[in-house]
């Protein structure tokens, strides 16, 4: 059947749906009806009787309502983008602050170089005094350097400052190991972006989800095998905490929910705190750890909308809800 020849129920319905998009570009409204206009003839010469058609179709309320949520012009996703950066680096400094007031006062001074260490349990505020020890803070400054400069060179700066600190943190023994999830949240707050940018699809989404359920989900497994081969004692309280709940909390970042990603963030928060209160032969491991587990959990609150939308530009489009699947040559959005 011919576009321009559809049955009268039809056209009413392209008419209201046109009223209903009377504020929206009258470009983007032709593209939208004619989108919609093929999509119905398409359906009639299936076979498809015509009101099932329009009723997969949506009311034009709901399709307009759809259609302008969808629709992102550039300089919004381009803000979106902007922002997702913001958030993450501002994430780092805070990190950076308060790693900073860590190793000044509860670092003991023993981890200094031979000629700087003072007696056991010395902190390093009290061994060099406060002009030294606000040198700790170096890195946050550097984290928050992109904050000052001109848009034309913040991402180039980004990169450097990541690069310096990831090279200052390897270079510097257990002093930098402290400074070592900044370096992560500072590589996510550049990384991202980047990627957001170039409009990642649903295969490399997918497969950031999976890597990050897998880093989640990791601890949970390795001491699921140590208890079960006897190797490790734990209760049952232990088990819900340590075992069950990475499980459960690495199954939400999978399916790509917000909720998982915040009590990933919570959780990587509270491990480097009980880092810091209980240190002991694996405060590395769960330092580290626990600072990897807030880099993915901001990074995934920050890119991940509430109601499940991907991260970047989206296009007008609709949805028939009878045959599950996007119509009229509009891109859907890839999920998130």
């Amino acid at each position: 059947m011919s576009n321009s020849a559809l049955p009268e129920a039809a056209e009413t319905y392209l008419r209201a749906l046109a009223a209903e998009l009377a504020d929206a570009p009258p470009d983007t409204v032709r593209e939208i009806i004619e989108g919609v206009r093929g999509h119905i003839a398409e359906a009639l010469d299936s076979g498809r009787p015509l009101d099932q058609a329009l009723a997969g179709l949506g009311s034009p309320q709901a399709v307009a309502a759809q259609a302008r949520e969808e629709l992102v012009p550039a300089h919004r996703a381009g803000d979106r983008v902007a922002g997702v950066g913001r958030a993450l680096r501002m994430v780092a400094v805070v990190l950076g602050v308060l790693t900073a007031v860590c190793v000044s006062f509860l670092l003991p001074s023993t981890a200094l170089p031979s000629d700087l260490a003072g007696p056991e349990g010395q902190s390093i505020m009290r061994r060099l005094g406060p002009g030294f020890a606000m040198l700790t803070l170096l890195p946050a400054l550097i984290a928050a350097v992109p904050f000052v400069v001109p848009p034309r060179v913040r991402e180039v700066t980004g990169v450097v400052g990541a690069g310096v600190l990831t090279a200052l943190a390897c270079a510097t023994g257990e002093v930098g190991l402290y400074y070592l999830p900044l370096v992560l949240m500072l590589w996510a707050a550049t990384v991202v972006p980047w990627v957001m940018r170039r409009r990642i699809g649903r295969a490399a989404l997918r497969s950031w989800r999976l890597v990050a359920a897998g880093a989640v989900i990791l601890p949970g497994l390795l001491l699921a095998l140590s208890v079960a081969t006897g190797s490790l004692g734990i209760e049952w309280l232990g088990v819900l905490l340590w075992i069950v709940g990475p499980l459960v909390v690495g199954a939400l970042c999978a399916l790509g929910l917000r909720i998982g990603y915040a009590l990933t963030a919570l959780a990587g928060a509270l491990v480097m705190a009980f880092a810091i209160t209980e240190r002991g032969f694996l405060f590395a491991a769960f330092w580290v750890f626990g600072g990897l587990y807030l880099m993915i959990g901001a990074t995934g609150v920050v890119t991940t909308r509430p109601e499940q939308r991907p991260a970047g530009p989206v296009q007008y489009g609709y949805h028939d809800a009878d045959r599950g699947h996007a119509s009229g040559g509009h891109r859907r959005p890839t999920g998130s």
